[in-house]
């Protein structure tokens, strides 16, 4: 009868190729990480910027019809909207981002379709919003600077 000799890898090698592994996996893990969170802190830079520029915004609420699914809205501030954000607070459901520059010291006519649906007494929340540059971020809502318009 033949014996056969069970033979495996030596324990030192066995040892150098996990610890090789695992320096492998930690190398891709850094820098890996190393660039998601300068991806991730050049953009919330971008954003927070966006943020502290929503302190220079003010709108104002000229008209609403309802039948023809318009709200004209005039920018007070000194900073240029790139849109707004509307949502519905009460008397209906939805929401609807509008995407309309509106220079400083303009006024502009919003079409939406919100106002299908609409119970008395409905209230939109009207929210201005800012666009980061060179970007394809969404929209900054400016929040502390919302209107909430009543629509009879």
């Amino acid at each position: 009868m033949l014996k056969r000799s069970k033979k495996g890898i030596s324990p030192l090698i066995a040892t150098v190729l996990l610890i090789g592994f695992t320096v492998a996996v930690a190398a891709v893990i850094i820098v890996w990480s190393r660039n998601f969170v300068k991806e991730k802190a050049e953009k919330e830079g971008v954003l927070s910027e966006k943020r502290l520029k929503c302190e220079n915004v003010e709108i104002d609420v000229l008209s609403i019809n309802k039948n023809n699914r318009e709200i004209v809205v005039e920018n007070k501030g000194n900073e240029v909207l790139d849109g707004f954000i509307l949502r519905v607070v009460s008397g209906g459901v939805g929401a609807d981002k509008i995407i309309q520059k509106i220079e400083a010291a303009k006024t502009v006519t919003i079409k939406t379709s919100l106002f299908e649906g609409l119970g008395s007494n409905a209230k939109i929340d009207l929210i201005p919003a800012l666009k980061p540059e060179g970007t394809n971020a969404p929209l900054v809502p400016c929040s502390n600077k919302h209107k909430v318009i009543k629509v009879e």
